[in-house]
């Protein structure tokens, strides 16, 4: 079984993860979600399709560890299915110990503090939720408001995985995309997620 970690910055790179933005690829793009219902039942659809999707990587931004605790339960069942799962947010606690999982700490000041995100990212499967919040608050203060996209183009998502390991200074992995496969995910999370929230809605 795989190990768990924090994960440690080279410090040649800390400049450039301190001003890494997964919004900031988005800046262009109308931001269509707002609810913080839809960004959950978003991010559990990610989640469990990653899990189910061989050879992906798992994102996570929690903007606080302890926002991390309270579904730390999910992660330790999926993670093990996952090639690579890392979770980021700043300090507030001690971050669970997870096999599988890399977490990474994020100073107060960093603008991925501020941010939601969930990418799921491999040959079956692109789909990310981005969110930030707008009032950008401090990490200790829970986020009120939030603008959000969900993407499900391996071409947007391929730039900003890139972008992510070269902050980490690490190579990216290599991943071959099989189109027809990620578009048979696509449209079964769609359907997937009109069923999800028709059943909160109710």
């Amino acid at each position: 079984m795989r190990s768990t970690h924090a994960f440690s910055l080279d410090p040649s790179h800390i400049d450039t993860l301190s001003a890494f933005s997964f919004a900031a690829f988005f800046q262009d793009q109308k931001k269509t979600l707002h609810s913080r219902s839809m960004m959950l039942a978003l991010s559990y659809l990610i989640e469990d399709y990653a899990a189910a999707a061989p050879e992906t990587c798992l994102i996570a931004t929690f903007q606080r560890f302890s926002n991390y605790r309270r579904q730390v339960h999910r992660y330790r069942r999926f993670a093990p299915q996952l090639s690579q799962a890392f979770v980021l947010g700043f300090p507030d606690e001690p971050p669970p110990d997870v096999p599988g999982v890399t977490t990474i700490a994020l100073a107060a000041e960093w603008p991925l503090v501020h941010e939601w995100t969930v990418i799921a990212w491999g040959p079956t499967i692109a789909a990310a939720l981005v969110a930030y919040d707008e009032d950008r608050w401090a990490p200790y203060r829970a986020s009120r408001r939030f603008q959000a996209v969900w993407i499900v183009s391996f071409a947007q998502i391929e730039p900003m995985m890139t972008a992510f390991y070269h902050a980490l200074g690490q190579p990216a992995p290599v991943v071959t995309r099989d189109a027809l496969a990620i578009q048979r995910t696509t449209v079964a999370m769609q359907k997937e997620l009109t069923a999800r929230l028709r059943a909160i809605r109710h």
